[in-house]
């Protein structure tokens, strides 16, 4: 489907983030077209409207219609979904905590050995199979009634086709998905009472698995027929976007939540003490993907702006930008942040983790506390990245990190000079968005290369000071007990 006098070959995609939801029409080499993005609702219905509008403004303003859509999105929220495909009560969001004991039993019922081996990843309260298990016990009504589950993207799907549907990407992340059978396992379903009937159909990234409807086709400006593909996991759509598409690549996705992936071409062993990385599917169908996380890192950002930006600040993030890099090429602070806002996922799990500042001193000042705050969030990549390389036996030879926090010049000299290879930073554009686009484009025969990337960033500020700073403050602090103990959050 070349271009002519049809014109341009176009791509559409759509990511529903933690944050925002955007939208985006795209030139088969990757250049937008058109890019929305608005804020990410916190209700099923309004999550779903607001994909479908961003999606028809981008449509309406391109030169043609985009021959297949794309869908991607954060990986553990969904909502149940009855009969009629109709959202059942409010969404279960990743950031839920009210699970916790539910996956503390998972746990001690399963085993986190065995239930790793089955599922590749470690039992924690924002997976949705934890959150099934405790609407069981709590709102049993909803589950009687849930027809089907549908992750943020399904939801999306639904409404554009009528068909209700998942990817490999986003049932592995449910917690009751057999890694190595690619089914979901009956009996960690049964434990919150549910059967894999009301699990969606998997339908992986290369194939199509719905069609716009003529309804949809008449709210959105997409043709009725027009194909729909389920890009699935947003860090690793936006992974693929980068150009980081199978076994020898490392990409650090950043968002609200900040994500370390790479791809390795088998499922490795389970390590003698937890690390917190996960296994899951990869987007090419024949690899697989370790993925350490880290909860809050544009989140921690909007944490400290919250508390510190003026409150008649008309652009938080500028103000910022400018305050923390009103010096740049520092050697470090001197302060240590151990960046837990919602506990540490990896390298060494501890769910109750807390936020601290070490170190702070009379001589100070606001700008040193908001640039500790980014080499605290820096280390902890560097450290997730360090026990992924000693899991997968591979060093890369560069990270490549994109996402909106890449807007942030500090941030990322910061990053470039604690990381211990080399970074490659990409364009915004470069973004789950996008891959969600080209994943869509592979699906129907529209092949895309990947990027060519800009050259590696050697390390900002080649001093041993930021050595010293992570082998000797950062690591020692975060290995060390903490000191406010383990009791439960509520």
């Amino acid at each position: 489907m070349a271009g002519g006098t049809r014109g341009p070959t176009l791509l559409a995609g759509v990511d529903v983030g933690t944050t925002h939801t955007k939208a985006g029409v795209y030139r088969t080499d990757g250049t937008p077209v058109a890019q929305r993005q608005a804020a990410t609702p916190p209700d099923a219905e309004g999550l779903r409207d607001t994909a479908l509008r961003l999606l028809a403004e981008c449509v309406s303003v391109a030169p043609v219609p985009p021959v297949a859509v794309g869908l991607a999105s954060m990986a553990e929220t969904g909502v149940p979904l009855d009969a009629d495909g109709e959202p059942i009560g409010e969404l279960l969001h990743w950031q839920d905590r009210r699970a916790h004991r539910e996956a503390d039993h998972l746990a001690e019922t399963v085993g986190r050995a065995p239930f790793f081996v089955a599922t590749g990843l470690h039992p924690s309260a924002k997976l949705p199979l934890a959150r099934w298990i405790w609407l069981r016990r709590h709102d049993p009504d909803r589950t009687r009634r849930m027809a089907r589950w549908a992750s943020s993207a399904d939801l999306v799907l639904a409404a554009l086709t009528g068909t209700v549907a998942t990817s490999p990407t986003l049932a592995a992340r449910t917690g009751a998905f057999d890694l190595r059978a690619m089914a979901y396992a009956s009996d960690l379903l049964d434990l919150a009472g549910l059967r894999p009937d009301q699990m969606p159909p998997v339908v992986a990234a290369d194939r199509v698995a719905g069609r716009v409807t003529p309804a949809m086709a008449t709210r959105t400006g997409l043709p009725a027929g027009t194909p729909v593909v389920l890009a699935g996991h947003d860090h690793l759509a936006a992974a693929w976007a980068a150009g980081v598409r199978g076994p020898g690549r490392t990409a650090d996705s950043m968002g609200t939540a900040e994500a370390v992936l790479t791809p390795v071409a088998a499922v490795p062993p389970m390590p003698a003490t937890p690390t917190g990385i996960s296994v899951g599917p990869f987007l090419d169908g024949r690899s697989y993907c370790l993925i350490s996380g880290l909860s809050s890192s544009g989140g921690l950002v909007d944490w400290w702006l919250e508390r510190f930006a003026p409150p008649d600040c008309p652009d938080r993030y500028r103000w910022f930008t400018d305050l923390v890099g009103a010096t740049t090429d520092r050697p470090p602070t001197g302060i240590t942040v151990l960046p837990y806002l919602h506990g540490r996922a990896s390298p060494q799990p501890e769910p109750h983790r807390a936020l601290s500042f070490h170190g702070v001193r009379p001589e100070h000042d606001l700008a040193d506390l908001g640039r500790a705050v980014l080499e605290g969030l820096c280390m902890q990549v560097r450290w997730m990245l360090e026990s992924q390389v000693a899991t997968s036996g591979h060093r890369p030879d560069a990270v490549t990190v994109f996402g909106g926090p890449t807007a942030n010049p500090t941030w990322m000299r910061i990053k470039a000079a604690v990381m211990p290879v080399p970074v490659v930073v990409l364009p915004d554009h470069r973004s789950a968005v996008l891959g969600a686009a080209q994943l869509a484009g592979r699906a129907i025969g529209v092949e895309d290369g990947p990027p060519d990337p800009p050259p590696p960033r050697p390390a900002a500020a080649p001093h041993p000071a930021w050595e010293t700073a992570y082998r000797s403050r950062f690591l020692p602090l975060a290995t060390s007990p903490d000191p406010s103990g383990s009791e439960e959050t509520p």
